[in-house]
């Protein structure tokens, strides 16, 4: 544990985009129960659907514990990365000296307490850094890192299609300037955890915002690399930190963090396991019948 991190407050961070308000306020109304002593800083992507609003009554009631920002236009799914990166940005430069922040999508669940204790444990025998799906899956299947190294690749070219746009751009992209520093520490193109829940290290939040880091991406992003993935994950190297396993090698994870949708458990798995997160569980009627169940569980 960082020391004198008793006395520190814990984080979270969320982007929310369009369509997003219910699951977004059910999984914040959870963490305001559960953890009572962090707070939440939020970042409305410019929604139009009546999500800021949901956002905006909800932040009203805990003034004191919600933090609720918006971009100035929507930037959608390729505007992912400057989203996350403005949110960190805006965290960083908070009067609150923060402990770890836990970035999650608004379709993670949380199920209970218990996650900082986790984080903690996690980060005293790794030491700091970014603690998320990494290398393996919870049913621990192999994370393949490819896709973003090939987008790393392509990144390098003086002149491409933007990926989201198709407008050409010229230039080379804005974290190439910290690409040594994060090779020298053992970091391998691509290599990422999953975006929809991670956790950063107290330290590696602040080294990164003193390197410059979080100020560094443009508007528009990179060219071919627009998830935050790869970006935010790429940082904890760049400050000689690192990426650690959330997932175990024998399968005994505490939460349950894939890529897509269906969850493979039921509420009854869930709540057995003890799991503390679970993604993803969107908008669906699937999905909210499972959220609604772990709610009835935990409350029991």
């Amino acid at each position: 544990m960082t020391p004198g991190a008793s006395s520190m407050m814990v984080g979270f961070a969320m982007v929310v985009g369009p369509r997003e308000g219910g699951i977004a306020t059910d999984t914040i109304r959870s963490i305001l129960n559960f953890y009572p002593q962090s707070k939440i800083w939020i970042r409305d992507d410019a929604t139009t659907d009546g999500t800021f609003e949901q956002l905006q009554s909800l932040a009203a009631s805990a003034p004191h514990r919600i933090d609720l920002t918006r971009n100035p236009h929507a930037m959608g799914l390729d505007g992912i990365a400057v989203s996350t990166f403005r949110l960190f940005q805006h965290i960083a430069n908070a009067p609150e000296k923060l402990e770890m922040v836990i970035q999650l999508d608004p379709d993670v669940c949380i199920v209970r307490e218990g996650l900082v204790e986790f984080a903690r444990k996690r980060f005293a025998v790794a030491g700091p850094g970014i603690l998320g799906s990494y290398t393996r899956t919870p049913d621990r299947r192999p994370r393949s890192h490819r896709v973003h190294a090939r987008a790393m690749l392509r990144d390098l070219l003086p002149v491409d299609r933007d990926r989201g746009s198709g407008r050409l751009r010229a230039g080379l992209p804005f974290y190439l300037r910290f690409l040594p520093r994060a090779f020298r520490s053992g970091y391998k193109p691509g290599h990422h955890v999953l975006a929809a829940f991670y956790i950063v290290h107290g330290e590696t939040l602040y080294a990164l915002a003193r390197l410059g880091f979080w100020s560094s991406i443009p508007k528009d992003g990179s060219r071919s690399v627009k998830p935050d993935d790869p970006l935010v994950s790429l940082g904890a190297y760049a400050v000689g930190h690192r990426l650690i396993d959330i997932h175990e090698e024998d399968g005994r994870s505490q939460v349950w963090i894939q890529h897509r949708a269906p969850v493979p458990l039921t509420a009854e798995e869930i709540h057995a396991h003890s799991l503390l997160a679970v993604h993803p569980l969107k908008q669906d009627e699937a999905s909210m019948l499972l959220r609604n169940e772990l709610k009835r569980l935990t409350l029991q």
